[in-house]
């Protein structure tokens, strides 16, 4: 079942140790209603999913609920730029067909800190995503440099930190009915390490390559984010058990970005959608999700 675009999902409704149906407004019209069915499977994203799991309450039957909401990850972001005499895309197509993962696993040097790195891969920032955070005197040379420009993304892999997450508001309700969420989350000091010495690779890559310059510009955005409600084996640390059930409930699952316990050093998206289908074909396998679910309204009210 998919729930239309302006259905807003509000509450998880809870019976014992099962999920008795979904709550939700129209965001439109303003019609509450509820849907029921065997199972439900969270898919909402690592911020909002958290959201509806702690609005609903459901942080307090699960074993590790002070867990829910925590350790958000979101990659430690630095493209890297490598200045040429001649263009390296004359055709000016989105150039994203390298990748280099030989500091994927960790390199030697005094300046390089233990464990894992991430990812170095190309990707020059279309001009006009550059025109458009850059103040309009500044479009023309930027498009200049980025003709003569190759980038290359330093993706590193940060590390989970039970601090930083989604936080809700209970006395701060939205249109919706929803308290307000709130997230924090700031990198550490070994975050930014590995992401520096991933771009000194990458400058060292680009020079190789023939750049006769190179910069390097901090990106800072929430495209990979990650945790909020990890699966493990330790039903003390980790709200999710290996098949992505919600622990202290039989039927409720996630799916999404939220369940994976660590960022890694890549685009996380084809690791979710694999995880979702594993994830599919327990529930396809099992009788929980065989009844068809069904949808009741509930009186329209402001």
């Amino acid at each position: 079942m998919t729930l239309r675009t302006n259905t807003v999902c509000v509450r998880l409704l809870r019976t014992g140790s099962r999920v008795t149906g979904v709550a939700y407004v129209d965001r439109i019209t303003g019609e509450r209603g509820t849907f029921e069915g065997r199972a439900v499977v969270l898919a909402a994203g690592s911020l909002a999913t958290p959201h509806l799991l702690l609005a609903s309450g459901l942080d307090r039957v699960n074993p590790a609920g002070d867990a829910v909401g925590r350790y958000l990850t979101r990659h430690c972001n630095t493209v890297v730029f490598g200045l040429f005499w001649k263009s390296p895309n004359a055709t000016r197509v989105f150039d994203k067909q390298v990748i280099i993962n030989d500091f994927y696993h960790g390199d030697n040097g005094d300046d390089i800190p233990d464990g894992p790195l991430g990812s170095l891969q190309q990707m020059t920032p279309p001009i006009g995503m550059v025109r458009a955070s850059i103040p309009a005197v500044l479009g023309g040379p930027a498009a200049m440099f980025l003709s003569r420009a190759l980038g290359l993304l330093a993706m590193a892999e940060d590390q989970p930190n039970q601090a930083n997450g989604v936080y809700i508001d209970p006395d701060a309700l939205d249109q919706f009915g929803l308290p307000r969420l709130t997230v924090r989350h700031r990198y550490s000091a070994r975050d930014r390490a590995a992401n520096r010495a991933l771009a000194a690779r990458g400058k060292a890559v680009l020079t190789e390559a023939g750049a006769f310059g190179t910069w390097v510009h901090p990106i800072n955005t929430f495209s990979h984010t990650l945790g909020t409600v990890r699966m493990g084996p330790d039903e003390c640390t980790a709200p999710l058990d290996a098949e992505g059930r919600f622990r202290g409930l039989d039927n409720l699952f996630v799916s999404d970005g939220s369940a994976m316990p660590r960022s890694a050093g890549v685009n996380p998206s084809l690791t979710i959608a694999a995880n979702a289908l594993r994830i599919g074909d327990l529930l396809a396998a099992s009788s929980i999700a065989t009844a068809r679910p069904r949808r009741r309204r509930l009186p329209i009210y402001a």
